[in-house]
């Protein structure tokens, strides 16, 4: 990571002839970024119009901590996607503590190895954009549902876990507050799991919830109720935010003309294609204008083998009362569902965020079968999946 790093504040500065450490070569939302913490650093160039300024508003405490440079938001960006990966390895021992044989550790270490297989995922860590604050926030929602769906959670656990989802929430209501409304159906699966023994802690995790969406709302000009109702509901709204994509996508977007201004219901119909077009994007093939930095992210295998494992849990192991992780585990599909819902399934990124959580689940799929419990059967689906997932690629290809 950090020498994708590096190569890439070589490619925005040197690679492009005027260009500099402090001013470099930047587009779309990153420079929308980079140029709002230079404003207000010393007004060099004009504000640009961000919804959410949290994240700028951090690089430019940065820049006047240590000085204007690509050089601190990109190491900022680095740690934060690092402090993830780790937080997904205690991700992955929560969900396989007391339901498998794994040693913690062992859990630990396989959960950071297989999501640093993520290469889409991990290529945001150099790029000047928000994803890598919101892989923190969202990880720790799924580490604070976990710990709380646990009956033995006690005490400071409890504590931690609130303590976990209040600064969860007050980091999304100040760099993208729509993803609280992912950490509101987090809340309302693990009412439904265990509000009996939970009220009270429920009760302050949707009073947070509701001050960080008032937080948001405060904090931006342009983020209110109207305009998520515009885009749930479609139309030209929904065109405008998610109807324009680039390479290999825009094909697919173009088979699915009018879709932005269909009824609710038929873009229900559309999910399982909205779904799998978001999970198996960005594809490994396409333009790479910006070198190997650019190719990186179309490595999916890692994902593809985690994302396969996962399904086997969801598939044949959830509807187990044994070996069921409970309401919690379903809290990434169902996230998963409404983005593609909301999106078509062509912005890929805002997926994201729910990856380590699905890494836990692959992990805890991986212990199982280890154990003895349902190996053929898992061995057999995922072969299936391997020779489903290679067809649909090479459809995809025939296609676009």
């Amino acid at each position: 990571i950090i020498a994708s790093g590096m190569h890439y504040m070589w490619f925005r500065t040197m690679h492009f002839q005027g260009f500099t450490l402090e001013m470099p070569y930047l587009y779309q939302d990153g420079k929308n970024y980079y140029n709002w913490a230079l404003h207000h650093f010393d007004g060099r160039c004009p504000e640009p119009n961000i919804t959410f300024v949290g994240f700028s508003a951090v690089m430019l405490g940065l820049f006047k901590l240590l000085g204007v440079s690509l050089v601190w938001p990109t190491a900022m960006n680095i740690m934060l996607t690092l402090t993830s990966v780790a937080m997904c390895g205690s991700l992955a021992v929560a969900v396989t503590r007391g339901r498998t044989a794994m040693k913690p550790s062992t859990a630990a270490t396989l959960a950071m190895v297989l999501l640093g297989t993520h290469f889409f995922y991990l290529s945001h860590s150099f790029l000047i954009l928000k994803e890598p604050t919101i892989y923190v926030a969202v990880t720790m929602i799924a580490l604070a549902l976990v710990w709380l769906q646990d009956k033995e959670t006690r005490g400071k656990r409890v504590h931690a876990a609130l303590a976990l989802y209040a600064g969860a929430c007050v980091i999304l209501a100040l760099v993208r507050a729509k993803y609280i409304n992912f950490a509101a159906i987090g809340v309302l699966l693990l009412a439904v799991q265990c509000w009996r023994n939970r009220w009270r802690s429920l009760t302050v995790m949707a009073s947070l919830t509701a001050i960080a969406w008032l937080l948001g709302m405060w904090c931006s000009d342009t983020y209110s109720v109207s305009q998520q109702v515009d885009n749930m509901v479609g139309g030209d709204a929904m065109t405008q935010s998610f109807g324009q994509v680039n390479g290999a996508q825009s094909g697919f977007l173009g088979a699915m003309d009018g879709y932005f201004h269909l009824p609710a219901w038929k873009k229900v119909l559309y999910l399982p294609v909205t779904i799998a077009t978001q999970y198996i994007i960005p594809f490994p093939w396409g333009e790479t204008k910006d070198g190997w930095i650019s190719g990186m992210p179309r490595i999916q295998m890692g994902w593809y083998m985690c994302g396969g494992i996962a399904l086997c849990y969801y598939a044949f192991l959830s509807w187990r009362r044994r070996l069921n992780l409970g309401m919690v585990a379903w809290w990434p599909v169902i996230c998963a569902a409404g983005i593609a819902y909301i999106s078509a399934g062509t912005v890929s990124r805002y997926f994201l965020p729910f990856q380590p959580m699905l890494v836990a689940v692959a992990v805890y799929v991986i212990a199982t079968v280890r154990g003895g419990t349902c190996r053929r059967l898992i061995l057999r689906a995922f072969t299936a999946y391997a020779v489903l997932l290679l067809a649909a690629l090479a459809a995809a290809f025939a296609i676009m």
